[in-house]
């Protein structure tokens, strides 16, 4: 929930709990499962709140200096 307010727009800096949270993440997600079990967390919060934009995102990895194995879209294709 800290990385809402930024990925739909409504404040223009990260919340640094957001990056904490993507870096946690991660961290934990280390088997092929994990990280497709986390990418469709990711993709549901996208159906929950319409209002996240793909730009914002797309930015947080980068933001936060985290690397992740997919990309952070609308668009994601978790099971591929």
């Amino acid at each position: 929930m800290p990385c809402l307010p930024y990925a739909e727009g409504d404040k223009p800096t990260i919340d640094p709990k957001c990056c904490t949270g993507l870096q946690n993440l991660v961290a934990t997600a280390t088997s092929k499962n994990d990280k497709v079990t986390a990418c469709h967390c990711l993709e549901d919060a996208f159906q929950k709140f319409p209002a996240i934009q793909d730009k914002y995102m797309k930015a947080i990895p980068n933001l936060c200096n985290v690397t992740i194995p997919f990309p952070l879209s609308k668009d994601m294709k978790c099971d591929k």
